[in-house]
């Protein structure tokens, strides 16, 4: 069992040692076993191995999809914040437990189409467990999937990599697509940049062409403005984020002025917010106001476009008159036609991000293994 060191807080992983398919650059080999193991949450609780966490001991029937599904032997799955709070908080789940957690998957294609069958690919499973149960979990060795929502992975890409990219990058393009109102050359406030949707954020944002301003722990200052390009840098932890965020806008105003020849500098017109608190949603949301386009301001909340999007689904402070709150809920996406034609023509496009570095605990699927890396 090897554990990484993760600068960033970014997604873990569980790296299967029951497969041959740990990386890129191994050679694939699926299993043909009739049965497999599975790790099930059979109590709330605190994380605790054969107590809430326990090993299905007994090989279970290897699952069979239909003409609509594929089977992929997993050899990957990540880590994500919602694993560990559906554990110890309860929530997504049946009123009725076992169920089997983890939403990141990553492995080779076992059964499918020609096209796919032998691939190695990375998909999303849906969070939401209250009806899927011990059917779409990620803590086991082999899983059945939509065909429609799995992706193959680049040629130079790790499992573990992949793993970590469809929640925490989907969301972050979900985050993105909110922030209606936004232009190439406008600025953007990220805040929690650091954090794994943050990560991809930051540089989805770029892409866009938007100027980036990144909240996030000093530590981080480097990797965020030197690798992925943001525009400029607030510490939460020692600034005041608002009278840095002021003095970012103010330089950026003045430039306009000097006549540089770049229209709309200075303007701050929309927000993501990646920690999904009221003390990171709500200042974001007071800075819009404050830097935000004035005739973007007079938009009715409804179809405003000034927009703060947020990674929390739940009841939020309210924003300021002419700034709209737009929550991304991952737990439900791919249930919503809109949202699920959204991911997938955004998925094959997260496979060329950068990804961060991420702490790996390999073992076989098992209990202890699963609680390792949920901890």
């Amino acid at each position: 069992m090897k554990i990484c060191h993760n600068p960033f807080r970014a997604l873990s992983f569980l790296s299967f040692a029951t497969t041959n398919q740990h990386d890129s650059t191994a050679t694939t080999s699926t299993t043909t076993t009739s049965t497999m193991k599975r790790v099930d949450l059979v109590k709330v609780g605190d994380i605790i191995p054969h107590q809430n966490i326990v090993q299905v001991d007994t090989d279970i029937p290897k699952p069979k999809p239909d003409h609509s599904e594929v089977l992929i032997d997993i050899a990957a799955t990540a880590i994500n914040p919602v694993d560990w709070k559906m554990a110890v908080m309860g929530v997504f789940l049946p009123d009725d437990l076992p169920a089997t957690l983890g939403c990141d998957i990553a492995g080779t294609v076992e059964v499918g189409p020609d096209d796919l069958k032998g691939k190695r690919v990375a998909t999303y499973l849906p969070a939401n467990k209250a009806d899927s149960k011990t059917s779409r979990g990620a803590f086991v060795e082999k899983v059945v999937v939509e065909r429609d929502v799995v992706f193959e992975i680049p040629d130079g890409m790790s499992f573990a990599e992949a793993s970590t990219l469809p929640l925490a990058a989907l969301t972050g393009v979900l985050l993105a697509d909110a922030l209606v109102g936004m232009k190439a050359g406008d600025w953007v406030l990220i805040w929690g940049a650091s954090s794994s949707v943050g990560f991809n954020a930051v540089q989805l944002a770029k892409r866009r062409g938007w100027r980036v301003i990144a909240v996030a722990s000093g530590k981080h200052e480097k990797v965020l403005t030197e690798d992925l390009g943001a525009d400029a840098f607030v510490d939460y932890r020692k600034d005041d984020v608002g009278s840095k965020v002021a003095a970012i806008m103010l330089e950026a105003a003045a430039a306009k002025k000097a006549g540089d020849g770049e229209d709309d500098r200075g303007k701050l017109n929309g927000a993501m917010d990646c920690i999904g608190t009221a003390e990171s949603f709500t200042p974001s949301a007071n800075l819009v106001d404050r830097f935000g386009d004035e005739a973007l301001k007079k938009q009715p909340k409804q179809t405003g476009l000034l927009v703060v999007s947020t990674v929390n689904p739940f009841v939020m402070p309210t924003p300021p008159d002419g700034v709209k709150m737009d929550q991304v809920n991952m737990v439900f996406i791919l249930e919503d036609a809109a949202t699920r034609k959204a991911i997938i023509e955004s998925s094959p496009s997260i496979f060329e991000l950068k990804t961060s570095p991420i702490l790996s605990v390999k073992g076989d699927v098992s209990a202890e293994t699963v609680c390792k890396a949920l901890k």
